[in-house]
């Protein structure tokens, strides 16, 4: 190619690429872009789906819910042998598992010993309501490790206890399911 036409055919070149450049950048945008977009129309013929209802935040507004809640504070109370962490999910501090729960961690404490919990399983859930009762069973694994209660300082390895069946009673209280009792047997 001689030095004549050298200069005329880059620019020629570069007007391309840049045409082709502008070309890509114009369709490949409008693909992804939905801000210039216009709403898409439904058509008349679809009938409008329901939303499902959001679900409730409270662990309490569910037997099943209130249950986990339950020993998910009373493991946390392990750790300080303090029973009032069971309060906001049992009917009264006179309750059966609320007493259950003040004499196991208050032994517990007497020997001083408390417990960090590592593991914690509800397996076979199964659920049964009557009106403003209700009955949760489930078998229950739990681990972890004791604890000096006034050091915290671990006193043995970490073990997995063997798993026991659990029968809660439940009443509903307010709007909100409360443990009233609770029961394990070897499983």
């Amino acid at each position: 190619m001689s030095e004549k036409y050298r200069l005329p055919f880059v620019a020629l070149v570069a007007l391309a690429v840049a045409a082709v450049v502008v070309v890509a950048v114009i369709g490949l945008g409008s693909l992804g872009s939905t801000a210039t977009s216009a709403a898409p129309t439904h058509s008349p013929s679809l009938t409008p789906t329901a939303t499902p209802a959001p679900t409730p935040t409270d662990p309490r507004s569910t037997p099943e819910g209130a249950t986990r809640a339950f020993f998910s504070a009373f493991n946390k109370g392990w750790l300080t042998d303090d029973p009032t962490l069971v309060t906001p999910f049992v009917t009264s501090t006179d309750s059966s598992a609320y007493l259950s729960v003040s004499s196991f961690l208050g032994g517990e404490k007497a020997v001083g010993r408390a417990a960090a919990i590592t593991t914690q399983r509800l397996d076979n859930i199964q659920t049964a309501i009557s009106g403003a009762t209700a009955a949760v069973e489930f078998d229950y694994t739990v681990g972890g490790y004791n604890t000096n209660v006034d050091t915290g300082n671990p006193v043995e390895s970490p073990n997995l206890l063997a798993p026991v069946h659990v029968k809660v009673s439940l009443k509903l209280v307010g709007g909100q399911w409360l443990v009233d009792a609770y029961t394990q047997t070897a499983s």
